[in-house]
């Protein structure tokens, strides 16, 4: 029941806000196409377990607006800089161990995950907010491919063979929805505090988060665009470091309990097991010029299920706008 009062009270809080939307004006959301692809792995931390491969490629382009799904996201007002796009996301969770071929029910199970997203960051650059919200649709389990991935990488690099991929949690549908709002508190030409709050609601996850952003350097206002623009004028190179922190609360994580339709698993985590309070750092630096932009930043997380210890691993994007 919980579970249950938090999405509603979620999707009436989203809907509120969808009704009011109001049309785009002409800004750089209007001339400008990114290409991004993001890439994680724990490979950087020197570990092999929990979150141990993220991979994250997107596209925006302003002919995204027109998919009919484009109204189920939210614009912030119509002086908002909006930006569509469309991504592909595959995460990959194992064991503390890959070693073993038996099921440990002190561990997180093996559970991978493969969805595309429909997204819109809506900027309102007088205010200082960036609102960015995303529809998430897909699977989870075998066909999600993480089994084949590890193993073929670790052959490769002949490496040990990942064992106890067969347990893995079961095919599941994704269907999820999240919002994600920061709003510039402290916005200095080379120093810039963020706030964030951001929930998410579905068959996938249910959690709600609260936290900060701090960036400091030669850069862009984080509230102007998406970090770099095609024939800027000045503030062509940026280099600069950023911290964020964030408290979650979860309601539900299928990567751990399983998925909400079919409950036949070989084991997952039972509920009364989970974390209910989780708490994330990442810090990295960012390097860009003209139109490409590069980013290495490491990540932790504390615990999330009683049983589990602190994690963390390396993230790597490059963005191009065209």
């Amino acid at each position: 029941m919980p579970k249950l009062t938090f999405r509603i009270a979620f999707l009436l809080v989203l809907s509120s806000t969808l009704f009011a939307q109001e049309k785009d004006t002409i800004n750089y959301s209007k001339k400008n196409h990114y290409f991004r692809i993001n890439y994680d792995n724990d490979f950087f931390s020197a570990t092999d377990r929990y979150y141990t491969q993220g991979i994250l490629i997107d596209l925006v382009a302003p002919v995204i607006r027109y998919s009919p799904l484009s109204y189920t996201l939210i614009k912030l007002n119509k002086r908002a800089q909006n930006y569509y796009g469309l991504a592909f996301n595959q995460d990959c969770f194992t064991p503390r161990s890959i070693r073993y071929d038996t099921l440990n029910y002190t561990e997180r199970p093996y559970a991978a995950s493969m969805f595309v997203s429909h997204f819109l960051t809506s900027i309102d650059p007088e205010k200082k907010r960036r609102l960015t919200t995303k529809l998430d649709l897909g699977i989870i389990g075998p066909c999600a491919r993480c089994e084949d991935e590890q193993k073929a990488i670790h052959t490769a690099l002949v490496n040990i063979r990942p064992l106890g991929w067969e347990y893995q949690i079961n095919s599941d549908y994704i269907l999820n929805y999240s919002a994600l709002l920061e709003q510039g508190f402290i916005t200095k030409k080379y120093f810039e505090f963020i706030g964030i709050a951001e929930g998410r609601v579905g068959t996938l996850y249910d959690d709600a988060s609260l936290g900060i952003t701090v960036r400091a350097g030669f850069m862009n206002s984080y509230f102007k665009h998406l970090g770099v623009v095609k024939n800027a004028n000045k503030n062509k190179f940026q280099c600069y470091v950023f911290g964020r922190t964030k408290a979650k609360f979860v309601a539900y994580n299928a990567m751990l309990q399983g998925g909400m339709i079919n409950k036949a698993n070989d084991y997952t985590i039972d509920p009364g097991k989970v974390e209910r309070g989780v708490y994330m750092l990442y810090w990295g630096m960012v390097v860009a010029y003209k139109r490409l932009s590069l980013e290495y930043s490491k990540a932790s997380i504390t615990r999330e299920f009683h049983n589990g210890i602190t994690h963390g691993w390396g993230h790597c994007n490059i963005s191009y706008c065209f």
